[in-house]
Parts: structure tokens; sequence; C-alpha cells
């Protein structure tokens, strides 16, 4: 485990928990993290040796002081330099945030509702043409509240909640479900989840939906079967945008018609 801290006395410290088993990864995401919170007091935990990103998460929280910490792929890209103010904004509304949810959870997939009960937006680039394409699940405004369950590629929540509920390490002893199962406990005990779409984010995997998933997906349903709402997952049709720019990029995420 390597631990990279910068705390100021009297002031919010935020932690960043990183599992990754990729040196260059975990250098470049550190360093961007690093610019981002410049002005702010804060760490970066990196854990290598992660038996699963429960486990993992667990160990990293374990060695945290934030009051604010935030559970991050190493594969991402944080697009806004306004990211430390939002967070902290975000978080004094709400306990829990991320980039990708839904208010209907129907079973082991935070998209098998469908519209209009998702929300959120991601970028997958793609590594061959540089060329993103932005996921648009649902941005009605820069915040939506009401979340029941949301994607890890990047959470970030109060202390108080991982502290109560923490990371399920006997249950998902994998890569998956982790997050859902954090999620949708948070939103069981009452707390307040919210998807943030004005921090947009390049993130470089679509997701591995093989063996492995299929059974923490099992491991999902057993756990919270009576809790989950009787729906048939819905099949639809996932609208993306191409950018090619940055620039692009920027505008396809921020909407316009954002007025709050």
């Amino acid at each position: 485990m390597i631990r990279e801290r910068l705390v100021v006395g009297g002031v919010e410290v935020i932690s960043i928990v990183i599992c990754s088993v990729d040196a260059a990864r975990f250098a470049a995401i550190s360093a961007r993290y690093r610019q981002l919170l410049a002005a702010e007091p804060h760490e970066i935990i990196g854990v290598h040796d992660a038996k699963s990103l429960c486990e993992g998460y667990n160990r990293g929280f374990q060695q945290s002081t934030g009051e604010i910490v935030v559970f991050s792929h190493d594969d991402i890209e944080i697009l806004t330099e306004a990211f430390a103010e939002r967070v902290k904004r975000h978080l004094a509304r709400y306990d829990v945030l991320g980039v990708a949810g839904t208010d209907r959870l129907v079973g082991p997939g935070w998209v098998g509702a469908g519209p209009p009960h998702l929300f959120g937006q991601v970028a997958h680039r793609n590594r061959l043409t540089g060329e993103c394409s932005v996921y648009i699940y649902g941005v009605p405004s820069r915040v939506v509240s009401g979340i029941r369950a949301m994607d890890g590629v990047f959470l970030a929540f109060r202390r108080s909640v991982v502290e109560r509920l923490r990371w399920d390490d006997e249950t998902f002893t994998g890569f998956h479900h982790y997050d859902l199962d954090m999620t949708f406990r948070a939103h069981l005990a009452g707390y307040r989840l919210a998807v943030v779409n004005d921090i947009p984010i390049v993130h470089e995997s679509r997701g591995d939906y093989g063996p492995e998933w299929e059974v923490h997906a099992e491991r999902f349903i057993q756990k919270h079967l009576h809790n989950l709402e009787v729906m048939a997952p819905r099949k639809f049709q996932l609208s993306f945008v191409a950018t090619p720019t940055r620039d692009d990029l920027l505008e396809v995420m921020t909407p316009r018609y954002w007025t709050d």
C-alpha cells in the first residue's frame, strides 16, 4: 500500500482511494487529482494488491483521514477544473455522489430499469483514434436526487456513511457488484444519493460482463431480492455522441439548459 498525504490543520480533508495494479495508470490519475486538489488539504491512498475492490477499498479507507472520501477507478480522467468546489458543494446536500445511476433498481445491473430511470453521463475513449463517445443516460440538471444505486467508476462519500456500512468484502470477493451493493445499501439506510452531471469524466474501460460478473450478480440477487422492485428489465438502445476534440467533448457534457 502506498499512501501520499497533504493535510492542513483545521480544514476538511479530501481522501482519494484508488485500487490499481498498473503503475502508469496510478501515476497519471494521482497527478490529475493532485492538480485538481492543489488548493485543498488532501491525501491519495493507493492499494496495489487488493484481493477484491471491496477488500481494497476497506483497507484504503482504514488508512484515510478525510471527511470526504472518494473511491476512484485508476483509468479515468476528470475533465472539470472545478472538481473540488463541486464535490464539496454537492456533499453539503447529499451523502453519496456518483456520475451514473438509477432511481429504480430491478436487478443486478443499475441500467436494468431503463429510461426514464437512468441518469448521468460518461465518456469512453477509443484508444486507437483518441475519439470519445459520450454515453448519455439522463442529464436533466446538474444534480439528480432520489437515486437508489450507482456505478462505481467514481463515488464520493461523507465519511460517516462508509464508517457505518463498509464495503461487503465477504459477499463480493471480486471486482463486480461492489458498487451496486454499497450504494443500494446506503439508499436503504436512508442516506441521500445523487448523480452529479457537472463532474464529467472519461473512462478508458467499458466493463467486463463475463462469468465472474454473473457469479456476483447472483450473489447480489440473493442478498437484495426482497428490496428490488418487481419489473422485467427493459431492452433499450443507449444513445451516445461521438466527440473528436476535447472542446467538443466538454460542450456535449455541459448542456446549456442547466439553470440551477
